[in-house]
């Protein structure tokens, strides 16, 4: 049912991507593919639902589930909260989550794959998402450019036992580099900024798992979501909305809600007139805490501050993407980190990576507070 797919054969092959090898006989061309910034769509989706009254809550990490009555209490270490309904759509977690309430009737596995993230400088080698023909190991190890001018080189798929292993390794990074020769032998891996894993929830039934639970009434599963689940999530989402709607008898929908989300300013892309008018507005625009992406002060103070806002260092990152550049955060870290603890009102050693416990600083060494203030002030400037 896909329109315009067509068979695109050596000659224009190359006029389209002519860092493709010369071996390269033909390819499928899918012109209405598109990319996306996935964490630029889970947060808006965030946003947009606290907006609306969403109580959302961070860092809950569920000990357990029990059923009473009507209801289910999902307890966290520090509190718990009742609900009629659970949609678990906890990953490579699932089949843990589902067990807290019955025994579950699939299993996930984790499949790890790694990647390598180029420079902006090769952002530009490849116009299109590269794909070899697709294994039973999936669809193998791709090239593609990123929304914001990177390259992005991988993934192998591995299995592996441990769910919370995101550890890259010299093996898996090897075979992404030969393979991906096979696609071009002029990727410029002189421009790797970094490397990073994630990992895959791969159910035993080949399948997405989206059905309410036969032994837990009201508590439904999204489960085995692998590739495309990105793609599939707007539909994956109106198909639990329909298993809600006939659990429930019908749902009502509010005359109140609003699908619009506050534009995010992204003050690189505006032009000399634009940036001019919003520093006059606004001076912590005219501050410039990455240089690698040109991320400015406002930009992270807007991140931290709107609905469901950054509270991490790697939310302001996945935000507005200070610590995404070439240097990957070397210089702009530090500046995160205290305007992170003046918003937040924390000390700046409360001040974590991305979770619990994940601390940064624990204290100051050579330079009091003082001294490390009026430095980072000097590094502002």
């Amino acid at each position: 049912g896909i329109e315009d797919l067509r068979i695109v054969e050596k000659e224009e092959l190359l006029d389209l991507e002519p860092n493709l090898n010369d071996t390269a006989m033909c390819a499928l061309l899918a012109p209405g593919a598109g990319i996306i910034d996935p964490w630029e769509i889970t947060i808006a989706a965030a946003e947009n639902a606290v907006e609306n009254g969403i109580d959302l809550h961070l860092n809950f990490y569920v000990e357990d589930i029990e059923r009473s009555g009507d209801k289910y209490r999902i307890m966290g270490q520090d509190t718990e909260v009742e609900a009629h309904h659970v949609i678990n759509c906890a990953g490579v977690f699932t089949e843990e989550i589902h067990r807290m309430v019955a025994s579950p009737p699939f299993s996930i596995s984790p499949r790890k794959g790694q990647y390598f993230v180029l420079d902006k400088t090769a952002g530009s080698f490849f116009h299109h998402v590269i794909f070899q023909c697709p294994t039973k190991a999936g669809k193998g190890v791709l090239i593609t450019p990123t929304v914001h001018g990177n390259l992005i080189v991988g993934p192998d798929a591995q299995m592996i036992g441990d769910k919370e292993d995101l550890d890259t390794t010299c093996e898996s990074l090897d075979f992404i580099r030969k393979n991906a020769s096979m696609i071009s032998d002029k990727i410029p891996f002189n421009a790797v900024i970094r490397s990073f894993a994630g990992i895959r929830a791969t159910p035993n039934t080949k399948d997405f798992i989206i059905e309410e639970s036969k032994e837990a009434p009201g508590f439904i599963d999204v489960a085995g979501i692998e590739s495309p689940g990105l793609t599939a999530a707007p539909a994956i989402a109106q198909y639990v909305r329909e298993i809600l709607k006939t659990m429930r008898g019908g749902l009502e929908k509010r005359t109140d809600f609003s699908g619009r989300r506050k534009r995010a300013v992204r003050f690189m892309g505006l032009s000399d007139d634009e940036k001019n008018r919003l520093i006059r507005k606004d001076p912590r625009y005219g501050r410039i805490v990455c240089r690698c992406e040109q991320i400015t002060e406002g930009e992270i103070v807007d991140a931290i501050r709107r609905k469901a806002g950054a509270t991490t260092v790697d939310g302001v990152k996945k935000r507005v993407r200070p610590g995404m550049g070439r240097c990957q955060g070397g210089f702009c870290e530090p500046l995160v980190l205290k305007i992170l603890a003046r918003e937040l009102g924390k000390d700046i050693t409360e001040v974590v990576k991305d979770e619990k416990n994940s601390y940064i600083l624990t204290g100051t060494t050579k330079y009091g507070k003082d001294e490390l203030s009026s430095k980072e002030e000097c590094i502002g400037r």
